[in-house]
């Protein structure tokens, strides 16, 4: 049952089929049958300790859906990724690198690029409820980040690193928009232009445009949580 879960999940966050499952019923669909995986299916086990996973959101850029504050990256299905606003699950990701001479990570936004994941906001101890992550100081993408890679030993094999495991428990989840997009009209400009400068060489569309195509992500209902 366990190989069954986690092999199903691994199965949709690989591009092909989150490609054929977006065609077939759009991205909302293809996050939420995620979500309900991550939510009610699966804990992440760290050594002795599980945890359950009570807050989530997504982010997949495409050229279809460039939700530019997802992190460029290059990854396969189910990788850790870190990232300066926390840990995802990773979707398998690809896009185009500049060559340079210091070995920079410097990605090219062509029409092929698709690269995201799922972003764990919070998570709470398996013998817990959903509303004490805040308690034990485990509400927040770095909180949960610094639980589970807070420190391994650097001379010896790894023996309690974070991993999903199958750990079925019924909550609903509900859909919300996600945290800190939304900024002062003046400041949606500045927001771009940092990320574009501090990580792409090139950009396919204006300023002005991806301005447009920011605010057109503000409302998407791509966050789900659990109390």
């Amino acid at each position: 049952m366990e190989e069954d879960v986690l092999h199903d999940l691994r199965s949709k966050l690989t591009k092909d089929s989150l490609k054929e499952k977006i065609i077939r019923s759009g991205y909302q669909d293809a996050f939420k049958e995620i979500a309900e995986i991550l939510l009610n299916k699966v804990a992440i086990r760290k050594g002795e300790k599980i945890f359950y996973i009570k807050d989530i959101e997504f982010y997949l850029y495409e050229n279809n859906h460039r939700d530019i504050v997802t992190y460029p990256r290059i990854c396969k299905a189910g990788q850790w990724f870190f990232h300066p606003s926390g840990i995802d699950i990773s979707f398998e990701s690809s896009v185009d690198v500049k060559s340079n001479d210091y070995e920079l990570f410097q990605p090219i936004l062509r029409d092929d690029a698709f690269f995201g994941g799922v972003l764990i906001r919070a998570i709470y101890p398996a013998d817990k409820a959903p509303s004490d992550a805040y308690k034990y100081n485990l509400d927040g993408p770095h909180k949960v980040e610094w639980a589970l890679f807070d420190c391994f030993d650097a001379f010896n094999e790894i023996t309690d690193f974070p991993h999903l495991i199958e750990c079925e428990h019924e909550i609903k989840p509900i859909p919300n928009v996600r945290k800190n997009l939304r900024h002062k009209e003046n400041d949606y400009r500045k927001k771009i232009e940092t990320i574009l400068n501090y990580y792409y060489e090139d950009s396919p569309v204006s300023i002005d445009e991806w301005i447009n195509i920011y605010k057109s992500f503000e409302d998407k209902t791509y966050r789900y949580t659990v109390r």
